[in-house]
């Protein structure tokens, strides 16, 4: 049996471009496609991938931001006609798995760990780019990066090193989520001659019409969304995000500046499974900024609670709070058995509301987001960093039955395909609670009233 590959498959006008230029042998070896929904993305991935396996062979990932995700929208997928999808790019996959046994092109199949091998010995698998660390140790020759507008950015810096390395190539298909990592590698790669820079709104491709269109809009799809999904536009917010990319570009925009009389707190998050980090975030005022954040995996409670009071020794801060999910609370006993002064937060617990005028929140991990909010809307300097601003960025909100602000839970995030926004958390929980800084107190008692004046009020 003759078997052509790509299989019962040829490239949309628009695919064209990417699909002949690019790959082994080909002038592109990277390429970022922001092309809209319903263009045929995937697809265009699955068939080039399909290819290169019998050009060059080797190990090719196709990375969803979820494992869940990917199992759910390609391993068991089918197209429009009710095929399975990947026995249309890999002829006799549907027989293998059933039988065990090769058929058509593929030599294997294992569904557990969604990896297929085919007949020549390249090896195509599924995972999820937030196990980004897992995944390290392989040698992949081609990776596709998914949805990577809400993949983890890191991915791509420890996959990146091996493509460099063995001369393999690196493809990103997604639609915009703002201003985020996939807005600035779009950016990136316009810049760079060696890279495939398309962005693809509906009317570029005339896939869809503008009687669809406005189908989706009278089936409730707000004009944002719209934007993002079929025009592609990275200046469009997510409706129900609760912090902008334009308040985290203004925070990594400003210089950071702070003084002894701000307050010196430390928020820290700590891990509530096995992918989760924990996460110490100091904080003087203003400036989240110029110290370093640090992150840790897979300590238990002493020694992460070893890690925090070494902070403590380290900043002298006027404040520590400590998320008590997961092991947290046992950091916190075991932080007070060593007579520091630490307070425990319940992100479930009730909101406080101690900052007048301050929007009305569901929870107090609400209440510590919606506070960062704010202060990132009024100068708060955060660093430039990929993960915290992806972090940021994730959550959405929604309005419970009293109308007070609801953040979208970790698990629930997790179910979209992201990643837990351990950073942001530790940093949220700087804003816990007021805080004065002990420095002032320490300073006035070595002098008089008349001559302590550290806010210049009788200037």
């Amino acid at each position: 049996m003759k078997i052509t590959i790509p299989n019962n498959w040829a490239a949309r006008h628009y695919q064209k471009n990417t699909f002949n230029n690019f790959g082994h042998g080909k002038p592109y070896q990277r390429a970022a496609c922001v092309w809209h929904r319903r263009a045929g993305k995937d697809s265009m991935g699955l068939n080039l991938t399909a290819r290169e396996m019998f050009k060059r062979v080797g190990t090719y990932w196709h990375l969803f931001p979820e494992q869940a995700q990917a199992r759910k929208a390609i391993w068991n997928g089918v197209d429009g006609k009710g095929r399975r999808i990947l026995d249309q790019v890999f002829p006799g996959f549907r027989k293998s798995m059933q039988t065990r046994k090769p058929s058509g092109i593929v030599q294997r199949v294992s569904g557990q760990e969604m990896l297929i091998e085919l007949v020549n010995g390249s090896i195509w698998q599924m995972a999820g780019s937030d196990n980004y660390d897992s995944l390290v140790g392989s040698n992949p020759v081609g990776v596709v990066f998914s949805e990577y507008s809400i993949a983890n950015p890191l991915a791509w810096d420890y996959i990146r090193p091996i493509l460099l390395e063995n001369g393999g190539w690196g493809l990103f298909i997604y639609t915009p989520r703002g201003r985020t990592h996939g807005y600035k590698l779009f950016q990136m790669a316009l810049k760079n001659d060696a890279w495939i820079a398309e962005r693809l709104a509906y009317r570029d491709t005339g896939v869809l019409s503008e009687a669809d269109i406005q189908s989706e809009r009278d089936a409730g799809m707000s004009e944002n969304k719209i934007a993002q999904e079929y025009g592609c536009d990275f200046e469009a917010e997510n409706d129900d995000q609760l912090i902008t990319s334009k308040s985290v570009t203004n925070g990594q925009n400003i210089k950071a500046v702070s003084h002894m009389s701000d307050p010196m707190i430390l928020g820290v998050d700590v891990a509530r499974f096995g992918d989760d980090k924990s996460v110490i975030y100091p904080r003087r005022g203003r400036d989240a900024q110029s110290m370093p954040i640090e992150v840790y995996s897979k300590l238990d409670t002493m020694q992460f609670a070893a890690r925090v009071a070494e902070a403590i020794k380290k900043y002298r801060p006027d404040g520590v709070f400590i998320d008590l999910g997961g092991i947290g609370a046992g950091v916190v006993d075991r932080l007070i058995q060593l007579n520091h002064d630490v307070i425990g937060v319940n992100f479930g617990g009730t909101a406080d509301r101690w900052s007048p005028g301050m929007s009305l929140t569901a929870n107090k991990r609400s209440e510590m987001w919606t506070m960062l909010r704010d202060a990132l809307k009024s100068g708060l300097a955060i660093p430039d960093d990929q993960r915290l601003e992806f972090e940021l960025l994730a959550p959405n909100y929604t309005y419970d039955q009293n109308n007070a602000i609801l953040l979208e839970k970790k698990k629930d995030m997790k179910l979209r395909g992201l990643q837990s926004p351990d950073i942001a958390d530790a940093l949220a929980l700087t804003y816990a609670y007021p805080v004065e800084a002990q420095a002032l107190y320490d300073e006035a008692e070595e002098r008089s009233d008349e001559e302590y004046d550290p806010f210049g009020w009788s200037k």
